[in-house]
Parts: structure tokens; C-alpha cells; sequence
């Protein structure tokens, strides 16, 4: 790759645009205070901010103001459905007071019974806004039934906007410090960055755990991903738990393997 003094170099750039970047702080700095925010503002008992791409499987959890908070997103990061998901893919709020509702069960299947065993009774969602489509989600929970009042429904609203701004605001500084986008790039590949502001919600493991599986199965790194998560989701644990007993080589689920799979 080209290096910040214009030749190709056999290692990535060094020197003051790096440190600069450096200096910049965590592509999410300000995230966990706005997701106090929110949770102040809107009424409600617990907030996380996932972000999300359209192109690709990825989804990392940024910030989460609780625990509940934490596990309703991994949730529905295990099954697939859930306020968030939808939010995201319909690219508007998603509002449920009352998830012990049965058009809510019906809706979704897997997440409604997790979710209330969790204690969680409301649910409500706010994409955040990018340039052509959401970047992310801001997730919302109250461990009671209840409406978000016109007021409180701003406030999250607002607060999904003002997350949007502070990751464009963030970004743009890391390219301006950086001087150019391929640089800022290399700078957070360099700096171990997965876009992740604790490194207590990283995904990283998850993923690396998925490429694992699908060498395992002779898959596609998708479907490696799709049976980790059935896997957790069949065991009743947690999904990052399970990744690293994959990663550190104590589990293996080479004996699921179809006989088809891998073959032409």
C-alpha cells in the first residue's frame, strides 16, 4: 500500500499522521454518553448502539449501558430477529410497549421468549442515520410496559441523529489528521482497531470463531457464521463464550459436518 510519503513501502506508515490519529481517541468517543443520554431522556431502563452493514454479516455492539442492554443485542444478533434488526433493514424506529403481546411473539418467534425471560417488557428502536442508508441502531429497553411519550420519542429520535453526527464528525477528523482516507484506514488496522470503543463488546472473536467453523464444515464463512449462532443458540449460551472455547480450540463442531458439505 502506498505510504503517507507517497512510495510503496513493505510496511505500513509510520509517523505523525499516525500519531495523530492516535491522538484523535476511538472512532466512538462520545458514544457512551449519548447513550446515557438517551436512556435519561426517553424514560427508559437501558440503551446500546449496534453498528451494522448492509454488504456483509458484520454487526459489533459499540456501547451498552447495562448488562440486559448487552444481552438483548447479542440476542438478537444470535437469531437474527428482533426491534433492532428490523429497524435497520426497514430504516425506520421500531416501537413495542408490550412484548408479551402475541402479535410480538408471532412477529418474532425466537427473540420474544428470550427477551422476556430477561425481564425486558418494552422494546423500542431508532436507526442512526448515514449518508445513503442507517449506519447502525440505537436499542431501547424498560423492564415495564409502557408507551415512549411524544417527548421521549424526540429525544431518542434526536439522540440517534446526534450519534450519526458524532461518527461522521469522528471519522472526518481521523481523515484530516490522518491526510487521506487509505491512511486513516491503515492507522486504525495498525492500532488494532475494530471500530469498537470497549473492547468488552467486540465481536472480533465471534467472527474469527465463524472462519473457524467454516473450515471446520467446509463452508462458506456465512454459513460458518449461521451455525455458530445456531449452535449458541441450541446450547442456551452465550454466543461470545462459545467463540472462545472455538478460538482456543476447545470446542470444534467438525462433528456436524454434513456428508454433502464441502463437496461438489
Amino acid at each position: 500500500m502506498e505510504g503517507a510519503s507517497g512510495g510503496f513501502q513493505g510496511e505500513h506508515p509510520e509517523g505523525p499522521s499516525r500519531d495523530a490519529a492516535r491522538a484523535a481517541g476511538s472512532l466512538f468517543t462520545g458514544i457512551s454518553t449519548l447513550c446515557s443520554a438517551a436512556v435519561r431522556l426517553s424514560g427508559v431502563d437501558g440503551a446500546a448502539l449496534a453498528v451494522l452493514s448492509n454488504s456483509t454479516q458484520a454487526r459489533e455492539l459499540v456501547y451498552a449501558t447495562d448488562a440486559i442492554a448487552q444481552q438483548i443485542d447479542e440476542l438478537q444478533f444470535v437469531v437474527g430477529e428482533g426491534p433492532c434488526v428490523d429497524a435497520y433493514r426497514a430504516e425506520r424506529h421500531q416501537l413495542w410497549p408490550d412484548l408479551a403481546l402475541d402479535a410480538v411473539a408471532a412477529r418474532w418467534p425466537a427473540f420474544t421468549p428470550d427477551a422476556l425471560a430477561l425481564g425486558v417488557r418494552a422494546a423500542f428502536a431508532f436507526p442512526v442515520p448515514g449518508v445513503l442508508r442507517p449506519i447502525g441502531v440505537l436499542e431501547l429497553y424498560r423492564n415495564t410496559v409502557g408507551v415512549l411519550a411524544g417527548a421521549e420519542q424526540e429525544s431518542a429520535a434526536a439522540c440517534a441523529v446526534a450519534v450519526g453526527r458524532t461518527l461522521h464528525a469522528n471519522w472526518a477528523e481521523r481523515i484530516d489528521l490522518a491526510g487521506s482516507v487509505e491512511t486513516a484506514l491503515d492507522n486504525a488496522e495498525l492500532d488494532n482497531e475494530s471500530t469498537i470503543a470497549d473492547g468488552d463488546f467486540s465481536r472480533a472473536e465471534v467472527f474469527n470463531a465463524a472462519g473457524m467453523v467454516a473450515v471446520q464444515l467446509a463452508v462458506p464463512i456465512g454459513q460458518g457464521l449461521d451455525r455458530l449462532r445456531a449452535y449458541s443458540y441450541a446450547q442456551r449460551r452465550s454466543i461470545a463464550d462459545v467463540a472462545a472455547d472455538i478460538v482456543s480450540r476447545r470446542l470444534s463442531l467438525r462433528d456436524q459436518r454434513d456428508s454433502t458439505e464441502g463437496q461438489q
